[in-house]
């Protein structure tokens, strides 16, 4: 098992790498020129993803399984508006954790890869509900029609911080962050939202 993941992570790196360095689109990927640059047989990589939009969905979902896995536990676990509120400020840092130093790749593939779509769209409803709740016990007393305006400009701008963290450097990522959680904080402080 601890073999095929290896083997996983590393057609996954040289799959980026190559569409790096060569600047070719994902459409011109060739598998079996990716198989050769690995020093592998075609079908033990196709034993792994069928094509290339398979690949890039696989790094979509890692991420998203596992901010989901976060947010659910984080939840389940906030009892008070103050680990509410925490929640959302740690959600952001463990997103900047887990995207990958190729995450503009996999941002890009979301907007044009049909599986890749399907998934953005999976993935936006579940974060939509998820920030509801979380903004329902971190910032009590808020009218519903506020509760969605305001949970419609968090799942935005978690969107938009995404789109920015996934472009630089990690270093630029963190330096970012506690300006974007000072935003949120101000905008969500507003009981009534204009």
């Amino acid at each position: 098992m601890k073999v095929d993941i290896q083997k996983k992570v590393k057609i996954i790196q040289k799959s980026m790498e190559t569409i790096r360095k060569s600047d070719r689109t994902l459409h011109t990927i060739s598998f079996p020129r990716l198989a050769q640059e690995l020093n592998m047989p075609l079908e033990e990589l196709t034993s792994f993803f069928m094509n290339v939009e398979d690949l890039f969905l696989n790094e979509q979902k890692r991420v998203n399984r596992k901010m989901e896995k976060f947010l659910d536990e984080g939840i389940q676990s906030a009892k008070t508006a103050n680990q509410a509120k925490e929640l959302l400020e740690s959600a952001t840092l463990k997103l900047i954790d887990l995207l990958p130093d190729y995450s503009d790749l996999v941002f890009s593939a979301s907007f044009y890869l049909p599986k890749c779509i399907e998934e953005r769209a999976r993935a936006k409803k579940y974060y939509k509900q998820a920030f509801r709740k979380i903004i329902k016990k971190g910032w009590p007393g808020k009218i519903d029609s506020v509760l969605d305006r305001q949970t419609e400009l968090v799942l935005l701008s978690v969107y938009g911080f995404y789109e920015y963290c996934a472009k630089v450097s990690q270093k630029e990522r963190i330096a970012i962050h506690k300006d974007f959680t000072n935003m949120i904080n101000l905008h969500l402080q507003d009981r009534l939202f204009f």
